[in-house]
């Protein structure tokens, strides 16, 4: 005990200052003891003066935290991934291979005591599915095989180096039009300051940004803003929500203080593009959010990184030391007068907590449940304050069509009426040569498809995550032109750009219940529709699968998605109806 006070003691101080400080606490109590212990919770509730309560219920609402101590001191803890994209790629029958082999369960040790199984739904490394992680390594591309090889191995120093998938790999080069925010990545060192600078002109757009607002003010600030709502760019996050209203509205709110957010808490299969730009680019991420901060008055800027991005935190750690050092960050950049500081805030394992109120509530060392809105977080965000909340890749287009009229021009020469510029398309599951695609909107499913050598037998697609609907591969939407509209005008979500492709052999009665076990698991529980709803719309299919009143319990559950759809608090539980309908819709004979 005397050693976890001295712990936890260590901790608080380092978290003075910090924003989202229960998360620092908790995560490096995690990490130091393995799990929680309960004589912890007073003494962080203490520290922080607020109460035991209140840091039960964060820490239980976060997946990474455990207050049960771990049994013995030998033992390997398997972690597997669950996504769409790693069951596209033969997670199913790698999960029944460990189960049986090792006589384990999701949750449990075996009863040797030598092995403990858990999951997650994503760790972001979808180019190289199915993923597993042994004793704190990842290791990408396991088959059955390949994972018998790994375990049989009880001294991690004997193990074989995994293979990481680079950026120069994961960012392919056949896309039709230069890319415009991934050139650099796997071509730069991502900690080389002097390499972002004279890699395309690295930080121009911020000496522009200083220039204008130097000489001209507010006048200077407008003029960017409006040049940000004349590209028409759209928030890479999901929502497509137009970045330039956003900037827009934090600048003319009257506040004295003021907060960016760059929301990197990716969680979707089949997105990745965020982790691969952050561990192999990160400058180009960070010069937005500073551009962002300075357009908008805001002097404190967060990147809110998920926890399975082990790799992005360590690169963005050491270059955000760096960018300070260097006059980038602080209180006088590149000798301007103005001040901007980033902190990094890391999350521990939570899909919902990428929502933007949730996020905030996060930060706030609250419980991660959804806010209701209106007000809207550029209005009363983080704090009560006026906050910009836009994902990695917004920040890196914003730095990107803010350098110069011809960067401005060409933006808008790509794209369609709606969805301007390009969308780096993450392609993986049944297909030869996964990865980034950084296309303009507008290809149609068909040309990505090709490019990225889909299996001739594949027979669906989900586009946008796992709230994201299910296509069949058939002419109707092979010919879909991928844009935020048409996508949508088919009952669909663009999200993230993220394309799982599944096979010929998918069980889509697997997918299905899969899927719901990742809606119960995920919703925030704050609003009844999406709660409840999950959980029955589970109940409900397993009386449909047993053959018990087939269509009068379809009927509900179709009744149970419109109420969520329209009645949830954010698009989580209002997102759910599209993945289960679609696969209802499409592939119904495939399920009952």
């Amino acid at each position: 005990m005397e050693n976890t006070d001295k712990l936890i003691l260590r901790l608080t101080e380092e978290a003075k200052g910090r924003q989202g400080s229960l998360f620092y606490i908790l995560n490096g109590i995690n990490k130091e003891l393995g799990y929680i212990p309960e004589e912890a919770l007073l003494q962080t509730a203490e520290n922080l003066n607020i109460s035991k309560a209140e840091v039960y219920g964060f820490l239980s609402f976060f997946r990474n935290y455990k207050t049960d101590a771990e049994v013995g001191y030998i033992y390997r803890k398997i972690v597997v991934c669950r996504s769409e994209s790693c069951e596209a790629s033969g997670s199913k029958q790698l999960i029944e291979h460990i189960k049986a082999s090792l006589n384990l369960d999701f949750g449990k040790y075996s009863p040797d005591g030598k092995y403990f199984l858990d999951y997650v739904y994503c760790f972001g490394h979808c180019a190289a599915s199915p993923a597993v992680e042994v004793d704190g390594i990842l290791y990408e591309k396991v088959n059955p095989e390949v994972f018998d090889k790994i375990i049989k191995t009880f001294d991690s120093n004997k193990l074989e180096e995994p293979a990481e998938l680079k950026a120069t790999d994961a960012v392919k080069k056949e896309a039709p039009v230069k890319s415009l925010i991934f050139k650099r990545c796997g071509y730069i060192n991502p900690l080389s300051v002097s390499d972002y600078l004279n890699n395309d002109d690295g930080f121009k757009t911020l000496r522009r940004v200083i220039e204008e607002i130097k000489s001209k003010g507010d006048e200077g600030k407008l003029l960017l803003i409006n040049e940000l709502k004349q590209s028409k760019l759209r928030g890479r996050g999901g929502a497509g929500f137009p970045a330039g209203i956003k900037w827009e509205t934090v600048f003319k709110e009257k506040s004295d203080v003021k907060y960016i957010i760059c929301n990197a808490d990716e969680g979707d299969s089949g997105a990745y593009a965020d982790r691969i730009i952050l561990e192999s680019d990160p400058a180009s991420v960070i010069e937005g959010i500073i551009i962002a901060g300075l357009i908008t008055g805001a002097e404190y800027g967060f990147i809110y990184l998920r926890a399975e991005y082990g790799g992005a935190k360590q690169v963005i750690e050491s270059i955000l030391g760096l960018l300070k050092d260097d006059g980038y960050l602080g209180s006088d950049i590149l000798g301007s007068g103005f001040r901007f500081n980033i902190d990094l805030i890391t999350g521990a394992g939570s899909y919902v907590s990428g929502e933007e109120t949730v996020l905030m509530e996060s930060i706030e060392n609250k419980r991660g449940t959804v806010r209701q809105r209106p007000p809207v977080p550029a209005v009363s965000g983080l704090y009560g304050k006026p906050t910009v909340i836009n994902n990695v890749l917004t920040f890196a287009y914003a730095a990107y069509i803010l350098k110069g009229n011809s960067n401005l021009e060409y933006f808008l020469s790509l794209g369609t009426e709606n969805s301007k510029g390009t969308m780096p398309f993450q392609v993986s599951g049944a297909v030869k040569n996964p990865g980034i695609f950084e296309l303009p909107f507008g290809v149609t499913l068909k040309e990505l498809l090709e490019l990225a050598e889909a299996d001739v037998n594949a027979k669906a697609v989900q586009i946008g995550g796992p709230l994201g609907a299910y296509f069949p591969l058939n002419e109707k939407f092979l010919s879909l032109n991928l844009s935020y509209e048409s996508v949508s005008e088919k009952n669909g979500l663009l999200g993230h750009g993220g394309v799982v492709v599944f096979g010929g052999e998918t069980d889509f009665k697997y997918r299905l219940l899969n899927a719901l076990d990742f809606f119960i698991d995920e919703s925030c529980g704050k609003c009844a529709p999406c709660r409840i709803g999950t959980v029955r719309l589970k109940e409900l299919l397993d009386r449909v699968l047993k053959k018990q009143n087939t269509e009068e319990n379809l009927t509900i559950i179709d009744e149970i998605l419109d109420s969520m759809k329209y009645l949830s608090l954010c698009a989580f539980g209002a997102g759910v109806h599209m993945p289960v309908k679609s696969l209802l819709t499409y592939f119904k004979n495939e399920i009952i």
